[in-house]
């Protein structure tokens, strides 16, 4: 298949080394320096560092079919925005904002469509994958055929896993990702990740979610720094201080689904004049 992969991040690194071979991968970048790069992706304890050539086209260049275009970025950036909604036979986001999901599909309109959501933590010359699968996919099977390690879920499922993450994302965002006052706070913290849980849950019709208990977020962010590579707090505040406005925007989501299912949001509420502004 002839895939399209937007912007050239840490993430749509490590997509387009984990594609097989046999597809014909391009990536679309602001300002191409050649027309095609060698991609290269380090994982963290013993692989062996992986190269791929692909090829590279100007984001805002001229339209071309693809089989295959996985964005990146947002898929509400105008430019990202016309590639989405080109000649591609399937469309396809890293995202796990709401309200993004909404615009990918609008794309999309009666095009196959999808969401590539990556099971691993990823900066400029490392990744680390703590778990079985390299990414989740849902939509077509397309999607998950390009990808060695995957597994296939429900539209809502990767939204659902974001919305217990990320509001805990939030609070170390306003303790300045000190992990131990994070700790200390994970009452309302849990609390928060079960109303966005809800939300979403509501706002695509599946089963309600347990909710977040207070203990699993001390857990996970006691846990997590004994078992990554790497320093955690200084990955969390370089990797997710410099998305700030897009953490924003998740809560903001959350928020407003929640408000439109008549749900609590007044622990959501609370991380809004905490988090760093758009």
């Amino acid at each position: 298949m002839r895939v399209l992969v937007i912007r050239r991040g840490p993430v749509a690194r490590v997509l387009v080394t984990s594609m097989a071979p046999a597809h014909d991968v391009t990536l679309a970048v602001r300002e191409p320096a050649a027309d095609s790069l060698v991609v290269t992706t380090n994982r963290l304890r013993g692989a062996r560092r992986v190269e791929r050539r692909v090829g590279v086209t100007p984001v805002d260049g001229p339209a071309q079919d693809w089989d295959v275009v996985i964005s990146t970025a947002s898929p509400a950036e105008p430019a990202v925005a016309r590639l989405l909604g080109g000649s591609a036979a399937v469309v396809a986001a890293v995202t796990q904002v709401p309200s993004e999901v909404t615009r990918l599909r609008e794309l999309a309109g009666d095009r196959p469509w999808g969401l590539v959501v990556p099971g691993f933590f990823a900066a400029d010359d490392w990744w680390w994958q703590p778990g079985r699968f390299r990414f989740t996919t849902t939509g077509p099977a397309s999607l998950r055929s390009l990808f060695a390690r995957s597994r296939a879920a429900s539209p809502a499922a990767p939204l659902v896993s974001a919305a217990s993450m990320m509001p805990v994302v939030a609070g170390l965002q306003a303790a300045d990702f000190d992990l131990a006052a994070a700790r200390r706070a994970s009452r309302p913290l849990a609390i928060a990740a079960s109303q966005a849980r809800a939300a979403v849950a509501a706002e695509f019709g599946v089963r309600r979610p347990k909710a977040v208990r207070p203990a699993a977020v001390r857990a996970a962010l006691t846990v997590l720094p004994r078992l990554a590579p790497f320093d955690v707090p200084e990955y969390l505040r370089s990797h997710f201080g410099g998305h700030s406005a897009q953490t924003v925007r998740m809560v903001r989501d959350w928020v407003e689904l929640g408000r439109r299912h008549d749900l609590p949001v007044n622990e959501l509420e609370a991380l809004l004049p905490s988090a760093v502004a758009e």
